[in-house]
């Protein structure tokens, strides 16, 4: 086979598996992605943009084809070749972030699920500045400092959980009501007394500090 020939089958080969990928093939796009991807790193290097781009779209059909566990490996090692070469913003690493944040979620990695999460809120209100999406990633971040048992990081969630909760639906909702009395409870648990009689005097909560 030529040089030519060989080149011709790797850009064939690149362009089945988008295609693939595109139709939402999802078996036929990994069979291909993956052969695309091995002849990328051959032909070219891991860090290559081209061989990201694939790495790219067989983490999203891996994650359409309910296959996440099966190729934890590759799905990892997509998102942190895709944040090394391109930074936390480029379209790659926030697309295999997505897949790796589904992952880590599913597998119970919580400590390493926390970063993501906070990288995911700092693009949010970047970009689309969506107060409702951001309200529900910090949601889950307080859930995340609760079960790795970091306790210093949870008072200032609620209250960024707060705020949000009464820009987005209002100050006389029982959404916000439950919001303060979290933060408030919270307050009590690590002592901050000055703030708990702040908060429960303002709020009338009918709850108590021991």
């Amino acid at each position: 086979m030529t040089q030519a020939d060989s080149i011709s089958k790797f850009e064939s080969l690149i362009l089945d598996s988008e295609n693939a990928f595109k139709s939402g093939k999802w078996t036929q796009s990994i069979a291909l992605g993956e052969s695309a991807l091995k002849a990328c790193h051959l032909r070219l290097s891991v860090n290559n943009p081209r061989c990201i781009y694939i790495m790219k779209n067989n983490s999203l059909a891996y994650e359409q084809a309910g296959e996440l566990i099966e190729h934890a490996d590759k799905i990892e090692r997509a998102y942190r070749v895709a944040l090394l070469q391109f930074g936390p913003f480029h379209h790659f690493t926030i697309k295999t972030r997505e897949v790796f944040y589904h992952l880590a979620v599913k597998q119970k990695r919580y400590s390493e699920t926390i970063p993501i999460v906070i990288a995911i809120i700092h693009h949010e209100r970047t970009n689309t500045n969506d107060e409702l999406e951001i309200l529900n990633k910090f949601i889950e971040l307080y859930a995340l400092y609760k079960k790795t048992n970091q306790v210093q990081y949870e008072v200032p969630t609620l209250e960024s959980i707060a705020t949000l909760t009464k820009k987005t639906m209002g100050a006389d909702t029982d959404n916000y009501q439950q919001a303060v009395i979290a933060l408030a409870e919270c307050y009590c648990k690590q002592k901050n007394y000055k703030k708990f009689d702040i908060l429960a005097s303002r709020y009338s909560l009918d709850i108590k500090c021991d």
